[in-house]
């Protein structure tokens, strides 16, 4: 009875760590010649969306060399294996992802069900957010780091672990005030003071990473309109840097809704001054 406790506890220890990771699939070995492969850029159709995909790819795209392509010239190259694939799609549960993936003969039809190197949300799936030609620049960044991580390590895994708030502890916090689940407490005036925390709008969130400060900024991404079991995803990253600090999953519930939980930012005080 005792071992069968132990079983379960470290399964639901497993569960959650997966939550909080970023999600990487295949074996180094499969993809170790992904730095010597031209990766093909997929465009949606979408001219906002298309917009924001050029800007992050041709300003911080630098992991590999890469070609735009359409959606026509992916479905009639995807099982050529001298190509990686970086497209989006519908990833369930109310968000659409970027999936990395590798071409090859039997390549199926769906992006998703192809050999995966990693996915990341990026947008809501119905609609966009608005906030995309600004939030895609660091999602790329973080997206190159999990895969340089997945190569560089004897095997990538599910959920790579790449965030670590306690690194963004002595920087300026900015939190977007609409952003907040309806049950996390709002920091009050004199806690922010004390832990140099900022509660500002989207667009002033925006202008801080457009403007590269020395600051660690939170966003999130999540469903326009969310429902139960869709989910949405918390970022923490250097303004300056795109580093990754923070990475969360949660799902949308009925009493805490959709924003920033109680537990992120709990993460994020720990250990501010």
């Amino acid at each position: 009875m005792k071992r069968v406790a132990i079983i379960i506890s470290l399964f639901l220890m497993f569960c959650q760590a997966a939550q909080a990771q970023l999600q990487i699939q295949t074996h180094k070995e499969k993809i170790k010649d992904f730095p010597q492969k031209v990766t093909k850029v997929v465009l949606t159709g979408e001219e906002e969306l298309d917009a924001a995909i050029r800007d992050a790819i041709k300003n911080y795209w630098t992991i590999s060399a890469y070609e735009l392509c359409s959606e026509e010239e992916f479905d009639s190259l995807k099982t050529n294996d001298n190509y990686y694939f970086l497209a989006v799609a519908d990833g369930g549960e109310g968000l659409r992802r970027w999936y990395l993936v590798k071409g090859g003969n039997a390549a199926p039809r769906k992006v998703q069900d192809m050999l995966m190197v990693a996915s990341v949300a990026i947008c809501p799936a119905d609609g966009l957010s608005g906030r995309e030609e600004t939030l895609l620049p660091p999602i790329a960044c973080l997206l190159q780091n999990l895969i340089s991580k997945a190569i560089g390590s004897t095997y990538g895994g599910s959920g790579l672990t790449i965030s670590n708030p306690r690194k963004a502890v002595s920087k300026p916090l900015y939190l977007c005030q609409e952003e907040f689940s309806r049950r996390t407490p709002v920091p009050d005036e004199n806690l922010c003071t004390k832990k140099n925390i900022h509660l500002v709008s989207a667009d002033q969130a925006d202008q801080i990473i457009l403007d590269a400060e020395d600051a660690a900024v939170c966003f999130v991404v999540a469903p326009v309109l969310p429902v139960n079991g869709d989910a949405f995803y918390v970022y923490l990253v250097d303004a300056s840097t795109f580093e990754l600090y923070y990475f969360k999953k949660h799902k949308v519930s009925s009493k805490y809704g959709c924003g920033l939980m109680e537990e992120d930012l709990t993460a994020f005080l720990k250990g501010r001054k």
